[in-house]
């Protein structure tokens, strides 16, 4: 990816995490990257198009950073750098979780890249689930509470951050922590 394009996805995702994104028109995104916006649509069509290359590029630093520390790591403390990790790349595109069901609506391309990104990362947790199963930190479990075990850390760390807004609280990066320690909670009682 070329530096302009780098420089318009690093300058809209501070300006969508701090205005919303309907606040926020591709002008604005040009003017505060000091360019025009005709350069601007020279890389990015529209401003659903700079959305969607903010959740690829998500998606994309998640899975690098995943794929790098897995193998580093003892299977003990892979819970907590996943958690530490989903709640970080929260906090840091925070305006896609806040926004993320009114985003879908309006934009097919990103609801379809949403739900195969979804169904992969149930795939995934379930695994991990799996894994500490035969690691012995987990109790044994049926699919069915694996299944529900993954669903519900994934809600979590999709929604932790609209219902803090919704209960008045401060969407900051520590409260964003408090996400962590409430999926840890649910996990407690099945960790041997």
């Amino acid at each position: 990816m070329s530096k302009t394009k780098e420089r318009i996805l690093d300058t809209a995702l501070q300006l969508f995490n701090d205005n919303g994104t309907r606040t926020i028109s591709t002008n604005h995104i040009a003017d505060a990257c000091s360019m025009s916006p005709g350069n601007l649509y020279y890389h990015f069509k529209n401003k659903e198009q700079i959305i969607c290359g903010l959740f690829e590029r998500m998606i994309g630093s998640w899975d690098e950073d995943k794929n790098k520390t897995l193998e580093e790591i003892p299977p003990e403390k892979i819970l907590d750098l996943q958690l530490e990790k989903t709640f970080h790349f929260a906090w840091q595109y925070r305006f896609i979780h806040r926004e993320l069901a009114a985003l879908l609506d309006r934009d097919d391309k990103l609801k379809e890249l949403c739900n195969h990104v979804l169904q992969r990362r149930i795939f995934e947790i379930e695994g991990m689930f799996k894994g500490f199963i035969d690691s012995g930190i987990v109790k044994p479990l049926d699919e069915k509470t694996i299944k529900f075990l993954a669903h519900t850390s994934l809600y979590f760390g999709l929604f932790w951050q609209p219902y803090l807004e919704v209960i008045g609280g401060e969407p900051n990066e520590e409260n964003v922590q408090k996400g962590v320690q409430m999926i840890k909670q649910l996990i407690e009682p099945y960790l041997v």
